[in-house]
């Protein structure tokens, strides 16, 4: 079965797991020609705000501090229960949404685990502390190759970069396994889930 194409407004197109693994392949190229100038489409700083993955995660974490309570952002058919394309929307929004300020950032080593996440505010904590981790995977791992120490494993991050991470996320959605049938119907617990494994998928 072929992918569908997706545009800059593919998170509409969104229904299932299946395209919403085709959308992050999608938002792993389009940030790669962004960033480096491979397209004729709309500029860079209208498509991406974020140039690191935690600079993204901090995006999301305002998106989701600002709207808690409003089904408008999630596009939800069933309270509690975001669904692919509310997923969807929420990552292209956050694309374009500034990072969290300062007094956010103080609550993210909350020691959230992906299966204590029931809501969106535990989602918004989760990945508040994704984003915290990431930040200090970077600079053990900068600090390592500064010492001159081997740094050839690279960090707990399996990846270093939003093309990779978005890629990464999207062939482990779009794989099956008995862990894959706990993704449905998308939950705030599930799309935690999901972020753990795309932080260490190859």
């Amino acid at each position: 079965m072929q992918a569908p194409r997706y545009t800059n407004n593919s998170w509409q197109q969104v229904a299932c797991r299946a395209d919403f693994a085709a959308y992050l392949s999608f938002l792993s190229i389009d940030w790669e020609r962004a960033c480096y100038g491979q397209t004729s489409e709309a500029p860079a700083s209208q498509r991406w705000l974020h140039r690191n993955i935690d600079d993204f995660l901090w995006g999301w974490v305002h998106l989701l501090s600002g709207r808690l309570n409003g089904t408008g952002l999630l596009h939800e058919e069933d309270p509690g229960r975001p669904g692919w394309r509310g997923l969807a929307y929420q990552l292209d929004t956050a694309r374009t949404t500034p990072p969290e300020p300062e007094v956010v950032r103080a609550l993210a080593d909350s020691g959230t685990e992906p299966e204590e996440v029931d809501t969106a505010g535990d989602l918004l904590m989760y990945v508040a502390s994704l984003a915290t981790d990431f930040s200090r995977d970077q600079r053990d791992y900068q600090a390592k190759a500064e010492r001159g120490e081997w740094t050839g494993d690279g960090g707990s991050w399996a990846h270093g970069t939003l093309c990779n991470w978005f890629e990464a996320w999207g062939a482990w959605v779009g794989a099956d396994s008995p862990r894959h049938a706990g993704l449905e119907p998308v939950t705030w617990r599930s799309i935690a889930v999901q972020l753990s494994v795309a932080r260490i998928y190859e």
